[in-house]
């Protein structure tokens, strides 16, 4: 059995940029895996570039640089019946219709990741669903973690296609309900102390309750890279765009985080799952969570699988090539071909803050981790090796509204 590692933060030379005073021209090189598409660079660069460069400290919207090449993945009912996709620490980005606009800021969408991971069902069609199981990986915290809840246990919470559990308007009460890694519900009324967990806002579309710190996150003004330059406006556009709505109610749970058991409150959204830490430091208390990592690891290396006796058979991804419209493979390319069986662990909160070096007029050296010291969802019978590197144009998929 080996431990296939996750790289986080690759490469000695991670971006190379200009000085914020010459012009501002966004560029990367020596990326350890590069952009399958030059969309998909634009709406990385929107919110992580500015973070890249030390031009703000805040946390990661999708992670330093994408985990994945192009791949290509089946919907059955679009032209061609499949879309390019790429996976990041926090989320998938999948290119819609390439006869599109690429102004339209839903030319490139996210995943319902976080719908498919709690509720077991892989969307491949508007209506249509590959019934696999409910992901048994922990939401938050490290490696073995065994504190936090995990996505089958965030089912018995969350609005899913299996069904609704919507809530009642809380706007102004504070989150005091925990939940544990098996999904057991309770009442910690002390927590309710903490600064920022007051509900404010109530979605009146899937019925769930939005902290305060959630809220402002979601609605935040700063640094973006939009047309060659950095400037200051609201991050994302609509709040809803990355994340999606929510599907449950913010919890407070605990998960072992750097070694150390830590309160966290978490939440889930249609597209990803956010966390809040009080004790981590400014910019980095609310994140993301590391969802594209962990549906990568559920979808094509059987990770998650709660009956861990039960030998779950891997999918090789299919890799996108240069110059096809979505619907060729590379050749001779090597995935994961065996079976797994799932360890059920989770990846840390949060991809790592950046510890780049910002030259005027240079460039932005990584400086540190080459590697993560995580180990992914899965241990293995077979490593996957991703030999081809994806530099592929776009196959369809429709636009999707939030």
């Amino acid at each position: 059995m080996t431990t296939m590692k996750r790289r986080v933060l690759a490469g000695a030379s991670l971006l190379s940029v200009p000085a914020l005073f010459f012009g501002m021209h966004f560029a990367t090189a020596a990326e350890p895996i590069p952009f399958a598409d030059p969309a998909f660079r634009g709406v990385w660069a929107r919110t992580d570039f500015p973070v890249a460069n030390h031009t703000v400290n805040r946390t990661w919207f999708w992670g330093p640089t994408p985990n994945s090449p192009g791949l290509i993945e089946e919907v059955h009912d679009l032209q061609g019946g499949t879309r390019l996709v790429q996976y990041f620490d926090k989320s998938r980005m999948e290119l819609n219709n390439p006869a599109g606009n690429p102004n339209d800021p839903f030319y490139v969408t996210n995943g319902l990741l976080t719908v498919e991971l709690i509720s077991g069902r892989m969307q491949v069609g508007t209506n249509e669903y590959v019934t696999r199981y409910p992901a048994c990986i922990p939401t938050t915290g490290d490696p073995n973690d065994t504190n936090a809840p995990t996505y089958w246990a965030m089912q018995k919470v969350s609005n899913t296609t299996l069904g609704d559990h919507p809530a009642d308007d809380r706007t102004g009460q504070g989150v005091t309900e925990t939940i544990d890694h098996d999904g057991n519900v309770s009442n910690n009324p002390p927590m309710n102390v903490i600064t920022g967990t007051v509900n404010a806002y109530f979605d009146t579309v899937t019925k769930h309750n939005i902290p305060k710190v959630f809220w402002d996150f979601l609605n935040q003004t700063g640094p973006v890279y939009v047309n060659d330059t950095i400037t200051n406006t609201q991050v994302i556009s609509p709040w809803n765009y990355a994340s999606g709505r929510p599907i449950s109610e913010a919890y407070w749970t605990k998960a072992t985080i750097a070694g150390q058991l830590t309160p966290v409150m978490i939440q889930m959204y249609e597209r990803r799952a956010l966390t809040y830490v009080p004790t981590n430091p400014d910019g980095w208390q609310v994140e993301m969570a590391n969802i594209g990592q962990h549906y990568y690891d559920w979808r094509y290396r059987g990770a998650g699988n709660c009956n861990t006796g039960t030998p779950v058979a891997t999918v090789e991804p299919t890799l996108a090539v240069t110059g096809t419209p979505g619907t060729a493979v590379a050749t001779g390319t090597a995935a994961a071909t065996g079976t797994a069986v799932a360890t059920g662990t989770a990846e840390p909160t949060g991809s790592p803050a950046p510890s780049e070096t910002v030259t005027p007029g240079g460039t932005v050296t990584a400086t540190t981790t080459a590697e993560a010291t995580t180990t992914p969802m899965a241990t293995t019978t077979a490593e996957a090796t991703m030999t081809a590197e994806a530099t592929a144009t776009p196959s369809p998929t429709p636009t999707e509204e939030p």
